[in-house]
């Protein structure tokens, strides 16, 4: 944790020496170098012995044309210069402008219940891809959510994306605590946002959902997420030492973890629970998706939900997990 806040102390540092740079460069060429230029371009006709422009004036008018010019070459210099140092500004605000219009229509249109239709563009998309179009009783929020022990059920619940397509009208099943069910199916027929309906990523648009609390609910993905910290933190996250000790475990009993998942060596290989490294780049993948699997040994969930979560493990490992 320490060594990535310096790495973003550093990128700090950089980002402003570079500001600074370019600052100063910006007010040095508007403020100085285009007056020095703008003086020397006036300059340079009143010096020119052949130009004709300036025979027959007196000395007085001389001065007075070069006042003059001088003046207004200046003032030009001057305006060029802050509409240069105007521009980065408005470079910036617009940035910061188009973001917050960007949200206010989002979150406009999630209190009207319209939603832009980002994935499927017209009829016959919708038909090719098989998803029923969005009707108008559906909102955000209409379902209703049960929070109950032991038990997963979907009654009259749309699957139906934040755009607003509807993967499925209305889905009923029933998983009591315990029970093994696979779920399978193409790409794209609605396996995730399952899951994502049930973790409340997506909002209830209908029916009625009972489920039981978040932290009886575990979810193993794919890709697992490796927080910041020791090894002991990979196993036991999102808990923390404290939690884990508060708990009764101790280090014994994520080593009993890491060798149900055959991982028991990378204590050795990276210098024991207290070892600090970038695990995102020091494990691989079949390492990573083993570490999820010892949480999952670890949190002891109610239900756990594996999204592929074994796809980068040896055949032997995943049978003996």
């Amino acid at each position: 944790l320490l060594s990535s806040f310096a790495n973003l102390v550093s990128h700090l540092r950089k980002v402003i020496l570079f500001r600074f740079s370019i600052g100063f460069v910006d007010n040095i060429v508007a403020k100085y170098v285009a007056t020095v230029v703008g003086w020397y371009a006036v300059s340079r006709p009143f010096f020119d012995r052949k130009n004709e422009s300036f025979n027959g004036m007196s000395k007085n008018d001389l001065i007075q044309e070069y006042y003059n010019s001088g003046r207004m070459m200046f003032k030009l210099a001057e305006a060029l210069g802050r509409l240069a140092l105007a521009g980065r500004e408005l470079t910036r605000l617009s940035g910061f402008t188009t973001r917050v219009d960007t949200l206010l229509s989002v979150l406009g249109d999630l209190d009207s219940g319209s939603y832009e239709r980002t994935m499927i563009s017209d009829k016959k998309n919708v038909e090719a891809n098989g998803l029923i179009p969005l009707q108008g009783e559906l909102r955000p929020g209409a379902g209703e959510l049960v929070i109950r022990d032991n038990v997963i059920r979907f009654e009259g619940v749309p699957l139906v994306t934040p755009n607003g397509d509807v993967l499925i009208d209305s889905l009923d099943f029933e998983v009591p605590s315990g029970r093994n069910v696979l779920v399978c199916g193409p790409n794209g027929c609605g396996k995730s946002s399952l899951f994502r309906v049930l973790g409340e990523l997506w909002p209830l648009f209908g029916g009625r959902l009972t489920k039981p609390a978040k932290g009886k609910l575990f979810y193993v993905p794919q890709r697992p997420y490796m927080t910041l910290g020791t090894l002991r933190d990979q196993v036991i996250y999102p808990d923390r030492s404290i939690d884990m000790i508060r708990k009764g475990f101790t280090d014994g009993d994520l080593e009993e973890m890491l060798e149900k998942v055959q991982l028991s060596h990378i204590l050795v290989r990276e210098g024991g629970w207290n070892a600090v490294q970038d695990w995102m780049d020091v494990l691989s993948g079949g390492e990573k998706q083993r570490i999820a699997m010892a949480r999952l040994f670890y949190h002891k969930p109610q239900f756990a939900i594996l999204d592929e979560c074994t796809s980068a493990v040896s055949v032997d490992v995943e049978g003996k997990i």
